[in-house]
């Protein structure tokens, strides 16, 4: 038994193309074993001869065009051909899935009814190395699939894109085991890193440049090692994760590739709605608050009859309403003839300034404007101000009634541009005007 064992294990480990050789040996003059491989013929062994290649180049179509497809009715077969050449007969032994061809000088009719044997066990061993690699691939697809089971929680998580593309290089890396995995974003110009394995980016030509870009990963680079895949991500962010490979990736891993590109690109669009929506809902509500805020301030401030009184109620609507940390509010006084600081607030407490009288008439005849950037427009060209409280302000209200400035209210920058907000500043320029309308009745 034990020699049983050792017999079938020579033989199902490649001894089989052993006893090929020896078999041949005795009987023919010269040999060459060799298999298709592309458009060439691959040189598995010699007999009496030697060769300089390993390959026959561009031999694979003429020696595959003497025998006729014929289906295969056993496990398999042996027939024999005739050629042009230094090698004018040739031996075929084929299974389902595989050929070997044996190359010769002279007729082998009075040796190849004994092949028969030799062809079983070429058999034998040819179906063990399918079920071998049948094996592999069930274990690297099984592992794939738990990998799949494993990320498929986590990939749907709304995160920023950083690191949504940290999260996508590890499962690919603990899955697939790239020598390298690198994440580059288009960002309209070029490409630029985000994550992996860093290195220079791809020139934005061939691949990334394409409109439309394919939904499966792309091999760029398969003449020898390092292997080049690259996984387009479309939406909706254009991303590309460029992976390198000792060997050429299977067609399961490319499968595999394909399946988490397509998981990522909808877990980012949907995850880019999701973000839209939230910020849509957020910017109802801010509206619905403003314009209910807006009813209010105006409601209140008609029930003011003293002017000390609606000036600070002023100054606190514009503070609530901004939600600034500094705010100034200055009137014309009708009998002294100038302008006069009424209100100065830090952080919505009353805040001592210097009540200085600011004698001043507007500065020619100018255009009602509603609203100022002092970042972007200098107010002092309406109106000179002497006050150091405006140092610190960015946003500037006039109160205006036909023509005449009736005052302002001057607001620090602790927010971003309040232009961005359309909705606030319409009903900020609103209460601008309401101020003006009821100030005249203190004033006059």
């Amino acid at each position: 038994m034990q020699k049983l064992y050792e017999q079938m294990d020579f033989i199902l480990s490649g001894g089989a193309l052993k006893l090929l050789v020896d078999f041949l040996t005795p009987k023919v003059e010269g040999a060459l074993i060799v298999n298709s491989n592309g458009e060439d013929l691959e040189i598995v062994d010699a007999v009496k001869t030697r060769t300089e290649n390993f390959f026959l180049r561009g031999q694979a179509a003429k020696l595959l065009s003497v025998f006729a497809e014929r289906p295969l009715n056993e496990k398999f077969s042996v027939d024999q051909g005739s050629l042009e050449g230094e090698w004018p007969w040739v031996v075929r032994i084929r299974g389902m899935q595989w050929s070997f061809y044996i190359l010769l000088r002279e007729s082998p009719a009075a040796w190849i009814s004994e092949l028969h044997p030799i062809a079983g066990l070429i058999s034998l061993w040819q179906t063990f190395q399918q079920t071998t690699v049948a094996e592999e691939r069930l274990s690297r697809l099984s592992y794939m699939i738990l990998a799949t089971k494993n990320t498929l929680p986590s990939i749907f998580e709304p995160m920023p894109l950083d690191y949504y593309a940290a999260f996508l290089t590890d499962a690919l890396r603990e899955s697939l085991f790239p020598r390298s995995l690198s994440v580059f974003q288009d960002n309209g110009s070029e490409l630029v890193f985000l994550e992996g394995d860093e290195r220079t980016p791809p020139v934005k030509e061939g691949l990334y440049l394409q409109p439309m870009l394919p939904p499966a990963p792309v091999v760029t680079r398969k003449d020898a090692a390092p292997y080049e895949v690259v996984l387009p991500i479309v939406e909706p962010h254009k991303l590309f994760c460029v992976s390198e490979w000792d060997k050429l990736p299977t067609e399961e891993t490319l499968d595999f590739l394909e399946l988490v590109g397509n998981l990522a690109s909808r877990s980012l669009a949907i995850n880019s709605l999701q973000t839209k929506s939230s910020a849509d809902r957020e910017k109802t509500a801010s509206t619905d608050f403003t314009v209910l805020s807006l009813a209010e301030a105006l409601s209140a401030l008609k029930q003011q009859t003293v002017q000390s009184e609606f000036v600070s109620m002023a100054a606190d609507i514009f503070s609530e309403l901004v939600q600034e940390s500094q705010c100034f509010l200055v009137i014309w006084d009708k009998s002294r003839q100038g302008y006069f600081p009424v209100e100065y607030r830090q952080n919505g407490l009353r805040f001592p300034f210097e009540p200085t009288l600011f004698p001043s008439a507007l500065i020619g005849k100018t255009e009602e404007r509603p609203f100022f950037d002092l970042q972007k427009t200098d107010f002092a060209g309406i109106l000179q101000y002497p006050w150091p409280e405006m140092n610190f302000m960015r946003y500037v209200f006039p109160f205006w009634n036909h023509g005449q400035l009736m005052g302002f209210i001057a607001l620090s920058s602790r927010a971003a541009s309040l232009a961005d907000d359309g909705v606030k500043l319409s009903a900020l320029e609103l209460i601008a005007q309401f101020i003006a309308f009821y100030l005249i009745k203190f004033i006059q």
